[in-house]
């Protein structure tokens, strides 16, 4: 008779668990995982840095976007552009993605990479992240930049 009872309490508590771990799950913000590649200030190369983006009704592409110029969580990574890069527009059409970045990807500090190098790092995070685009047209000021490719 004792054995039944704990089977039952155990029955009951696995269940309960269950329930339980599944509702946090579902109220939990979702997030999506991105790879974010860097250049290191120690040594050649490219570093990855992984993030968690929360997935919201907006754009993905250009959450993405401002999350990669906001630059690595790593003292020991280059950002890609100049702090205070931010994206004027972002928009995904026919698989190529279009972005026009502000002004400031042309001042050039000590703590990020060159132009060239960020805006191929730059290109390298869209095309690893999102397997649909196919292209990329970047603009700086609403210019068009023509060795983005």
């Amino acid at each position: 008779m004792k054995n039944k009872f704990w089977e039952k309490i155990i029955i009951l508590s696995i269940g309960a668990a269950f329930v339980l771990s599944f509702a946090l799950w579902f109220l939990a913000p979702h997030r999506r995982r991105y790879v974010m590649k860097f250049q290191s200030t120690d040594h050649d190369g490219l570093c990855l840095e992984e993030r968690y983006v929360p997935v919201s009704a907006g754009d993905s592409m250009l959450q993405f976007v401002d999350e990669l110029l906001l630059g690595p969580e790593t003292a020991h990574y280059r950002h890609l552009f100049s702090p205070g890069t931010r994206t004027i527009y972002c928009f995904v059409r026919n698989k190529v993605l279009f972005v026009n970045l502000s002004d400031e990807v042309l001042l050039q500090t000590g703590d990020s990479s060159s132009i060239r190098d960020g805006t191929e790092i730059f290109k390298e995070n869209i095309l690893s992240n999102f397997r649909n685009i196919k292209g990329i047209e970047m603009f700086v000021g609403g210019k068009y930049v023509s060795w983005a490719e």
